[in-house]
């Protein structure tokens, strides 16, 4: 057998294996004000594929969906009703989808990743700073970013309720 046959296949299997979808293992975490007051709230079902090197970004790339029917604000009324049709509409829409365009790095262990958002069927283009970090064989890349609500026709205009969504995500592989 070809020695560079075997060594592209293997290769090739860890690729394959890396670029697979995992579950996220801690929710996502959104904040918004509401009457003032800063609500917390998480979304536990979602999937990420990674292809990350630091030393070739331009071949890089980060994919997510979340789906908001595991949204948990601690209030079950209110997160059926965030998941109703004025907001994230979940029967009609059921995921939430981001995929890098662009990696670039910012200093050791900090890059700023710009993505395409999908909420809605709205795509808009975001940039986020992230962090990545590595102990033994796992990374971990740690996002934080802030997005308009009312961009991607989440509910309306209110003086109660805040436009801006605070978002925290934290990938562990």
């Amino acid at each position: 057998m070809n020695v560079n046959f075997l060594i592209s296949l293997v290769f090739l299997i860890q690729f394959q294996a890396f670029c697979q979808k995992e579950k996220g293992s801690d929710p996502i975490v959104f904040e918004i004000k509401n009457a003032g007051i800063t609500v917390e709230g998480t979304i536990s079902d979602w999937e990420y594929e990674i292809s990350f090197d630091p030393k070739r970004l331009d071949e890089s790339s980060i994919k997510g969906v979340a789906y908001p029917v595991s949204m948990d604000t601690g209030i079950k009324l209110r997160d059926k009703h965030l998941q109703g049709r004025q907001y994230f509409h979940v029967d009609k829409f059921p995921e939430i989808l981001i995929t890098s365009k662009k990696i670039t790095t910012k200093g050791k262990g900090s890059y700023m990743g710009v993505f395409d958002l999908t909420i809605k069927e709205v795509k808009k283009e975001i940039e986020i700073p992230f962090m990545l970090t590595s102990k033994g064989n796992t990374k971990k890349l740690i996002g934080d970013f802030t997005i308009n609500r009312l961009d991607y026709g989440i509910g309306e205009s209110s003086i109660v309720l805040g436009d801006e969504v605070k978002v925290k995500v934290n990938i562990n592989f």
